[in-house]
């Protein structure tokens, strides 16, 4: 049955669903805050700690941040889905990781457009030996991340889609509120007209909000009052991330090309392993899973300094640098090295590694958004001290089971100083079995209301080891099919 359907957002998860119900001869409406792509630096959040030091990880306008990101691909653990046996600390989402790969392999096929891989390359193992590296034994395993030489970004799927379909596109308009008109149904999405300041409303059949992690939260909360059940949920709550960056230099004991475990290159993309814990393992790191990549280097500095390097290098995009921070990629060239050398593959011979960890965050009730008396949205978000000891705890096991590949090693101090948001706010929104424990069910049905969905990373309870664009994907795709078949 044809339906009218108001997709709220036009990045990756939006533009998926948007694009693919408009193939299936529905009559869909995307809404956009931006236009053109564009950072995305909200003027409406207050952060804690006060310090965001990413300078942007969302993007505005038509294809939102999948004109930015890098489309690195790669997929949950079973257990960030059905969790392990036994109390784990984990609630098990509602549909099973057979489902989920299903959606998987069908967001492959999505985003991948002319290039050969497939779901299969994701999954596949190491298939060249790197020293004893890639002896891993029982304890850890080694996970892909695929990286496209093209990266997907919604944009196009949407211009087709307008072409071929039907598809409208409305830019420049922010989204307020949504408003119901019964107690299970939203009625109409209430926004703005940023060039005209006028004010818009949007009538359907179903609205789909997939404004982003934090960005679909926020337009729920603003709409409590309006739709009573959403007073009930969660909503806002258990923000994670994947901490992320750089505790450990190491020197090996003899030089080793890196190349199986930092670029294998094929036809159309690469791929990059990356270290995990075994599942009958996760018990020592209190059932987190972290991701530990081996990246070459030309020193034993301390790359505590990265950070400031890559904000520096993301606020040029073009621009001219100041004397100041000429001279401070100078006397950082090595840093800058590693750093280009990590996009562009320039070298995989070393004699010196370092240790950029993706650590896992289980949901935690003080890390949240939620909104000020002022109108805007306090956001908090941390690394935990269970986070760290997790951490360390998987350093040590690393340690152990590869101390005869090292010359020396140097596990850096301060943990949680060290570990950053890796930009994939997620779980505000989460999936769950039933509303006590989450926003939406399985199909992303806002739990309450029969015609609102919520697809984007606000959904996921557990994003496990990193990048969460192609479980994104695929839940879009999975959404589509819950709305044809309402």
């Amino acid at each position: 049955m044809r339906k009218t359907v108001c997709v709220i957002g036009g990045g990756l998860a939006g533009g998926i669903a948007a694009s693919m119900l408009a193939a299936r001869g529905h009559s869909v409406t995307l809404v956009e805050l931006g236009d053109a792509p564009a950072p995305l630096l909200p003027s409406n959040e207050i952060w804690e700690p006060a310090e965001v030091k990413t300078l942007f990880t969302r993007g505005s306008g038509i294809g939102g941040t999948s004109n930015f990101w890098h489309g690195g691909l790669t997929i949950l653990d079973r257990t960030d889905v059905e969790g392990l046996s036994g109390n784990d600390g984990r609630t098990r989402a509602p549909l099973t990781y057979s489902q989920l790969r299903d959606y998987y392999a069908q967001a492959v096929a999505l985003v991948r457009g002319e290039s050969s891989y497939s779901l299969d390359d994701i999954e596949a193992p190491l298939d060249a030996p790197v020293g004893g590296f890639g002896n891993t034994g029982d304890t850890f395993r080694l996970k892909a991340l695929l990286y496209p030489d093209k990266p997907f970004a919604s944009r196009l799927l949407i211009r087709r889609a307008q072409a071929l379909h039907g598809l409208q596109v409305i830019s420049n308009i922010e989204i307020r509120r949504l408003v119901n008109s019964g107690p299970r149904r939203i009625s109409y999405a209430e926004g703005v007209d940023l060039r005209s300041g006028a004010l818009k409303k949007y009538s359907a059949d179903i609205f789909i909000l997939s404004a982003g992690g934090l960005g679909s939260p926020k337009i729920l909360l603003q709409s409590t009052g309006e739709c009573p059940p959403l007073a009930q949920l969660p909503i806002g709550k258990f923000i994670i991330d994947h901490p992320t960056g750089f505790v450990f230099k190491a020197k090996l004991r003899h030089r080793m090309a890196l190349r199986p475990l930092f670029g294998v290159a094929r036809r159309g993309y690469k791929l990059r392993y990356g270290f995990a814990l075994n599942p009958d393992h996760l018990g020592e790191t209190v059932s987190r899973n972290h991701i530990l990549y081996l990246r070459p280097a030309i020193s034993m500095k301390d790359p505590g300094t990265y950070d400031f390097l890559k904000r520096k290098l993301v606020a040029y995009r073009g621009r001219s640098l100041s004397p100041l921070d000429m001279a401070y990629l100078v006397r950082h060239a090595d840093l800058l090295f590693d750093a280009v050398n990590f996009k562009y593959g320039l070298s995989y011979s070393t004699s010196y590694v370092s240790g950029l960890v993706f650590a896992e965050q289980f949901p935690d009730e003080n890390s949240r958004i939620r909104q000020l008396d002022n109108g805007q949205f306090g956001v908090k978000w941390s690394v935990s001290d269970i986070d760290c000891r997790s951490l360390e705890k998987f350093l040590a096991i690393f340690l152990e089971n590869y101390s005869e590949q090292f010359e020396s090693f140097k596990i850096f101090p301060d943990m949680s100083s060290r570990l950053d948001s890796a930009g994939h706010h997620s779980g505000a929104c989460r999936m769950a079995m039933n509303p006590s424990q989450g926003v939406v069910d399985a199909d992303l049905r806002v739990f309450g209301i029969d015609n609102l969905f919520v697809v984007d990373g606000s959904a996921l309870a557990y994003s496990g080891h990193a990048n969460t664009g192609l479980t994104i994907a695929a839940l879009a795709l999975k959404c589509c099919d819950a709305v044809s078949d309402v």
